[in-house]
């Protein structure tokens, strides 16, 4: 699909996603599906969100209030976790739009308790234990007698839930593995053995890696848009699919004298002839400059390297052995062209990061989407 209005824009591949969901629900027919949409559903927009809810996901976990109210705006209904923690001025909304938040310390829960009593209401949440991430959560020997009895069988709170993370799902299967002991002990060692509580503590990675480790529910987050949480590093295990394409448009298409600096800080310079070609994106769209000399974009279906250091909103790429290439051409960025792919594993290996770190900056395209192949598939 092409789209000239745009110099730049990112495409939403619906057919993919449907299959992503699918996949990941035969992968644990016995654990339910939370799909993790912060960041605005990993940079695909709010929009892919509602192609989830169309293809049956009715649990959807958020970093905040703001996203969650985003949703509810949008028409999500079904559960909405609340799993980065609120701040107490925060605690209303949470009422309003019925959202079940994860808790870490007793504040959050004393902000709660004050709210429904005047609400006369019961807020359900779910409790979160540190079991090595060191970051949110109780810790497990604070949940104790004494905790259980103020807030366990609290008559305005009700405990839906009990959750960890996992710090190093993707790297690091020992510790993994001692998290999840720690989790399963703690929870044999909760004072009331209630089987409707949902337990929870798979991230993508351990999701894919680890299906002993399912448990009741599971937050998957990465894997719907069909990218490895390892990068580069391993394939993914199940037939899953990228969802999101980026392209942008040559702007000029020339040709530079050996000797010729290209970019700001001339960073490179021509050994030979050298035909380069302007594309409309830059870092100002989500591209990092430390992807300057050293990613790739597709042009006529073959690959066409960096030149120079990409500035705010443009990209400078060497078009030498590729014939035919002119002004108003599609370059694509992220996605496959023939028999070519740049993937978003490719880029955050070249750029020393995390694919989801990728996703989160590309989603600055978010406001020039194009959905594909999706009307055919709602439910």
């Amino acid at each position: 699909m092409e789209n000239i209005l745009f110099p730049f824009w990112m495409e939403i591949d619906a057919q993919n996603l449907h299959n992503n969901v699918e996949v990941l629900k035969r992968w644990s027919p016995s654990s339910s599906l939370m799909a993790v949409v912060k960041s605005e559903a990993y940079g695909h927009g709010w929009e892919a969100v509602n192609l989830l809810y169309d293809y049956g996901l009715r649990k959807f976990g958020v970093a905040s209030v703001e996203e969650a109210h985003e949703l509810r705006k949008r028409g999500i209904k079904g559960d909405i976790y609340l799993l980065g923690g609120f701040f107490t001025e925060e605690a209303e909304m949470i009422l309003e739009d019925g959202l079940t938040p994860v808790v870490s310390s007793p504040k959050e829960l004393q902000a709660l308790e004050e709210l429904a009593r005047k609400a006369n209401k019961i807020i359900p949440f779910h409790l979160k234990v540190d079991t090595g991430m060191g970051r949110m959560g109780f810790l497990p020997q604070e949940i104790n007698g004494e905790w259980w009895k103020r807030w366990g069988n609290n008559c305005h709170l009700s405990l839906r839930g009990v959750m960890t993370h996992f710090a190093s799902a993707e790297s690091d299967p020992a510790y993994t593995h001692f998290q999840f002991d720690n989790f399963l002990s703690f929870l044999g060692r909760l004072p009331e053995n209630n089987p409707s509580r949902e337990r929870h503590c798979c991230n993508s990675a351990a999701f894919l890696a680890f299906p002993e480790m399912h448990l009741d529910l599971s937050r998957v987050g990465i894997a719907f848009w069909g990218v490895s949480p390892w990068g580069r590093k391993a394939t993914l295990p199940l037939d899953l699919k990228p969802v999101m394409r980026i392209k942008a448009r040559v702007k000029q298409v020339k040709t530079l004298p050996p000797g010729s600096s290209v970019g700001y800080g001339g960073t490179f310079t021509t050994s030979r002839e050298t035909k380069i070609a302007i594309i409309s994106i830059g870092y100002s769209q989500g591209l990092f400059r430390s992807l300057s000399n050293r990613m790739e974009v597709l042009v006529r279906g073959k690959r066409a390297p960096s030149r120079g250091n990409i500035s705010m909103d443009q990209m400078t790429v060497e078009v030498t052995g590729i014939e035919g290439v002119e002004k108003g051409d599609i370059a694509t960025v992220v996605g496959k062209e023939g028999k070519e792919e740049v993937t978003i594993e490719e880029i955050a290996d070249l750029a020393h990061t995390v694919p989801h770190e990728v996703l989160c900056s590309l989603g600055k395209i978010k406001n020039r989407m194009i959905y594909e192949n999706h009307c055919s598939l709602a439910k």
